[in-house]
């Protein structure tokens, strides 16, 4: 399923969801929708959707236009500043929105779940911000993080690099 907030697509069984509510949408609109969605960021022409949703059959390019116009509408886009959908004048359109597969989080997501679930290792992390103090002060040292394989110790460094990098 794909996710671009607030909405879920889901290609599997058809449905676009905001939230947790079903969006009404039409099957063609779905397959403009779920086109643009699978090439985020990506510039798609009228007559790529058009060979793409309407193989062997001759259509109106007009058609592609009236489901962009209707797919703004169910997305509540504006065209003037596009949260969704930009249109290229006379080339194409363009999903602009952050696109991402449920169940994967975005990087700041991540971190803050790592840092939430984190628990019982402050004095490690006090002792590794404690050496690079001394490090930043010009102190040479090599450091080595020890123990049990399983006791956390990549969580330990992952969890400093971040709050290291966060500042």
């Amino acid at each position: 399923m794909k996710v671009f907030q607030p909405f879920r697509l889901d290609s599997a069984n058809y449905c676009l969801w905001r939230s947790d509510e079903r969006v009404a949408i039409t099957p063609k609109a779905f397959d403009v929708l779920r086109y643009l969605v699978d090439r985020p960021q990506q510039l798609v022409t009228q007559n790529e959707i058009l060979e793409a949703l309407w193989p062997e059959t001759y259509v109106n390019p007009e058609v592609v236009k009236k489901y962009i116009l209707e797919l703004r509408k169910v997305l509540g886009d504006n065209t003037d500043k596009p949260l969704f959908i930009e249109t290229a004048p006379k080339r194409g359109y363009r999903f602009v929105a952050p696109v991402r597969e449920e169940g994967t989080a975005t990087s700041s997501e991540a971190a803050a779940d790592a840092d939430r679930e984190f628990v019982g290792r402050q004095i490690g992390l006090a002792r590794l911000e404690e050496y690079l103090g001394k490090a930043l002060r010009g102190q040479r040292q090599v450091i080595f993080v020890t123990g049990d394989a399983g006791i956390g110790k990549t969580t330990l460094v992952e969890t400093f690099s971040r709050r290291v990098v966060r500042g």
